[in-house]
């Protein structure tokens, strides 16, 4: 006779989370000089795009505040138009005190030569908020030269800032 076996599959929902909160930002117009980016930042208002998972980023004069604590992966991708020799960095930049801000991610192209070109870079920054009051991120562009500009657009998303909260705290 046939041996009858019986599997019983754990509720693989239980314990997966998921993804509770997603945001996607992008830069509406060029910036030409050197500085924290304070504005000209929308969310994602294309044709097609959702509105955020869960209650989304907040920011205020280009400082990004977290709905939730959380281990936040924050990309960002940059597109540069670089003149001459120029670099261009565009930093991801973090504060556990509300107040101190340091170095975490960058973007940086450059070195062209002569004459202009189009570059494009993307940063990953891995940040754990403990404290949605202290913890918060600010994107700042430095190294541009005259004739450079990290590009901006309000037609197309040509640099984005995504925010992807991947688990507890």
């Amino acid at each position: 006779s046939a041996n009858t076996r019986s599997f019983t599959l754990p509720d693989v929902a239980t314990g997966l989370g998921g993804i509770t909160e997603f945001d996607q930002w992008y830069l509406t117009s060029n910036i030409t000089s050197d500085g924290d980016i304070t504005s000209n930042l929308s969310r994602n208002d294309k044709t097609g795009a959702p509105s955020q998972i869960g209650t989304g980023m907040s920011q205020s004069s280009g400082i990004f505040t977290f709905p939730t604590t959380g281990k936040y992966l924050v990309i960002v991708s940059a597109e540069f138009g670089l003149n001459g020799s120029d670099n261009i960095n565009l930093r991801t930049k973090v504060t556990t005190n509300n107040s101190s801000y340091s170095n975490q991610g960058r973007c940086i192209d450059g070195n062209n030569g002569t004459g202009e070109r189009s570059g494009n870079a993307t940063s990953f920054s891995f940040i754990d908020v403990t404290d949605t009051s202290q913890v918060k991120v600010k994107f700042n562009v430095s190294s541009i030269s005259s004739g450079s500009r990290v590009t901006g657009d309000s037609t197309d998303i040509s640099t984005t800032f995504v925010f992807i909260r991947l688990g507890d705290t």
